[in-house]
């Protein structure tokens, strides 16, 4: 296990124990560069790798002490693929170019030679873009760029795959430790895996991960026989079965993004109706029978739902379209408004406006005259920004959240906060500090419920605490978290469905 000391936060060690006693050996202090690999080689012998300059070094673990050390290759001249124990001898994968070419070296460390490393094979391969890895036991070399995905075999050059795979991270491509896999983490943050077979490499699996695997704490790790797959992150740990082949390709729907969940409630709470922002499905449920669950496919690309007495009400960028829970399938299309570059929609309480931001502004749409009421100016945040729009649950205010360019969720948590009278004509915009631990956030959640201490913790009105949320349940920013009476919704969560939980009065 590889910890920084106490005192020292760029010194670290190493601390090897006994896993049948639970007994610690030794605790070796490694210094201030932080290893890349840990490997056991023979019975007293632990190596470190670091891979900025490919330096190994050996240590005694009974004693603790450090037996040599040596920098295999300059730093950049080489890239280090991978490392292995064959026995007792330390082995490891290098790659580098040369004349247009890539040149793959299995090495072997012999600490009593000079130098106390030897070339025992080496592969010549056609030039191939993108990160490499390396399979010690199929002998195949993957290169992975942000969209395509390419294998062959090093012994005689020949294309097992080459796919285009939108790709979230480049040094996320991993073969299992038995040869017969590959798999590497989409944009998606799906864990795609490939099979190899004699034809070439086959697709196997694609489990879904609760949090997205982080590549730059090393992401995820085949299982020894590669039967499951061990994924995690800052927020926690996860186990993935690699069971399970995909569906035929006419049978896989495309997955639907995380978050972005859409959630209303009935007046008196019988039903909640969730969806997904783009997709085109709504769910309607009862929280009080297991049995009713309705689906209604809309054919639009769903910007916001709202229930108001028995209807259910969708919006996408051009049209309002409502459905009667109790009439059948059949869609009344409420009002159609031609608007340029729309971004975002979402409807008031009441479903009677409609609020349009485009690039350049913020409008309020008026169902009843089929008209555009008011249109805001004078923002102070980019309106190209805005990640989020919605209005407040007494339906008298408008939060805009605006987010840093570039980055996946709101970074800015103030909120322009546009008050809006019984008849809807502007008497502002003012603007509100939404503050990032929730107390500004108090009055927006009725009944005076609350999240603290960094959205942690939901709290009754007299701050006592209720529940406490795991890390993948919490939000990044307030308007993320519906609470409606009794129920609370977080909707933007690692979760593929929102998160609605009821608390007893």
């Amino acid at each position: 296990m590889l910890n920084p000391t106490p005192s020292d936060r760029s010194e670290y060690t190493v601390v090897v124990w006994d896993v049948q006693t639970g007994v610690v050996i030794s605790d070796i202090m490694v210094g201030p560069l932080r290893p890349d690999g840990i490997e056991f080689c023979g019975k007293e012998t632990i190596i470190l790798i670091s891979e900025r300059n490919i330096t190994l070094r050996t240590y005694d673990v009974l004693k603790g002490t450090q037996l040599f050390e040596v920098v295999v290759s300059p730093l950049g001249a080489h890239e280090f693929l991978t490392h292995w124990v064959n026995r007792e001898s330390f082995l490891f994968a290098t790659s580098s170019e040369t004349g247009g070419k890539i040149v793959i070296d299995i090495q072997t460390l012999q600490p009593t030679t000079n130098p106390p490393f030897l070339v025992v094979e080496s592969f010549l391969v056609p030039h191939h873009d993108g990160v490499c890895s390396f399979s010690p036991v199929s002998f195949h070399a993957s290169f992975l760029t942000d969209g395509e995905v390419f294998i062959l075999d090093v012994r005689d050059s020949k294309i097992l795959l080459q796919i285009n795979v939108e790709i979230q991270h480049r040094y996320s491509g991993h073969f299992s430790p038995d040869g017969r896999f590959f798999a590497c983490i989409t944009s998606d943050a799906d864990v795609r895996v490939w099979k190899s077979t004699p034809d070439g490499y086959v697709p196997w699996s694609t489990p879904r991960p609760r949090w997205p695997p982080d590549v730059d704490m090393g992401g995820f790790l085949f299982s020894p026989t590669a039967t499951s797959i061990l994924s995690w992150n800052q927020d926690g740990i996860q186990l993935l079965d690699n069971h399970l082949r995909p569906p035929p390709p006419n049978k896989i729907r495309p997955p639907r993004p995380r978050g972005n969940h859409l959630v209303a409630y009935s007046a008196d709470g019988t039903r909640i109706v969730t969806a997904q922002r783009l997709d085109s499905v709504v769910t309607v449920l009862s929280p009080l029978s297991d049995t009713l669950k309705q689906h209604i496919n809309t054919d639009m690309k769903i910007q916001d739902i709202k229930l108001f007495d028995n209807d259910v009400f969708v919006v996408d960028k051009c049209a309002l379209v409502s459905w009667n829970l109790e009439g059948g399938a059949q869609g009344v299309r409420r009002a159609t408004f031609d608007v340029t570059g729309v971004k975002l929609s979402a409807l008031s309480n009441n479903c009677a406006r409609i609020a349009i931001s485009t690039r350049n502004s913020v409008f309020l749409y008026d169902v009843m005259v089929q008209e555009f009421d008011h249109e805001y100016d004078g923002v102070e945040d980019p309106v190209e920004y805005l990640t989020d729009i919605q209005f407040s649950p007494d339906g008298r205010h408008l939060w805009l959240v605006f987010g840093a360019p570039g980055n996946d969720g709101p970074k800015s948590y103030r909120a322009l906060d546009a008050i809006v009278t019984d008849n809807w004509s502007c008497i502002g915009p003012e603007y509100t500090n939404m503050s990032q631990d929730g107390r500004s956030w108090d009055g927006h959640f009725p009944l005076g419920y609350h999240i603290r201490d960094g959205f942690e913790w939901a709290e009754d009105p007299r701050g006592k605490k209720l529940l406490w949320l795991p890390p993948d349940w919490r939000t990044k920013c307030m308007v993320d978290a519906r609470w409606d009476g009794d129920f609370l919704a977080l909707v933007k969560t690692s979760h593929p469905e929102p998160l609605i939980i009821k608390f007893q009065p």
